[in-house]
């Protein structure tokens, strides 16, 4: 029997560590490799995602949660199940490691956050990057507009929130890569991920067979 299932990875860090360009990276190669490659984002890019953009500046706290975990429920129902079950290799920026950070920045407890997002469909590789604080608040200041997670918070509080999400996700099954993007060139970490992607394709497909 051939592959039936695709993979699903997840892009994290905290503000200005580098997600989307490392993980345009991480395509290029896979593409390269010949694998059947979706990239996604959340928000969605769907009216829903559209509404959560324009809605951070307004809604805060446990609202501002279920909205999150009610576009994060729809992508996985519109795109991400999907995807799975026609073999692609799904990279997605952000996902429910992004919530154990920035809804406890906005107030929440991480176990209330987890109640919200706990039927989300486990990743098969879930990367977290990582920089130093200083690094990150050099690239925060040369964007033209910051959302409120980056004006409101420190870098240091972020990163320490990324680590404990990191830490909680495993406890639940989550398969966890820690790597750092401050000095390391894109090539060297995106040629890293999709490696150990690849690894794992290889593996599945074993187990398929």
């Amino acid at each position: 029997m051939g592959k039936t299932r695709g993979l699903f990875i997840t892009f994290d860090g905290p503000n200005g560590v580098g997600k989307s360009s490392v993980l345009l990276g991480v395509a290029a190669l896979l593409t390269q490799s010949g694998c059947n490659i979706l990239t996604t984002k959340e928000p969605t890019s769907s009216s829903l995602g559209q509404f959560v953009r324009d809605a951070e500046e307004v809604y805060t706290g446990r609202t501002f949660a279920h909205l999150i975990a009610a576009d994060r429920y729809f992508h996985l129902e519109s795109e991400i199940l999907p995807a799975l079950s026609a073999g692609k290799v799904i990279l997605c920026d952000r996902y429910v490691e992004s919530s154990l950070v920035l809804q406890r920045l906005d107030g929440l407890d991480i176990d209330d956050i987890w109640s919200i997002n706990s039927q989300v469909q486990i990743p098969d590789l879930s990367i977290i990057l990582q920089a130093q604080p200083e690094i990150l608040a050099q690239r925060l200041a040369q964007r033209n507009r910051l959302s409120r997670f980056e004006k409101n918070n420190s870098r240091t509080r972020e990163l320490t929130f990324y680590q404990e999400a990191a830490s909680f996700l495993s406890s639940k099954g989550f398969n966890v890569m820690f790597l750092e993007n401050d000095d390391v060139p894109l090539e060297q970490i995106a040629d890293r991920i999709a490696q150990r992607i690849l690894i794992i394709e290889g593996d599945h497909i074993k187990y398929e067979l």
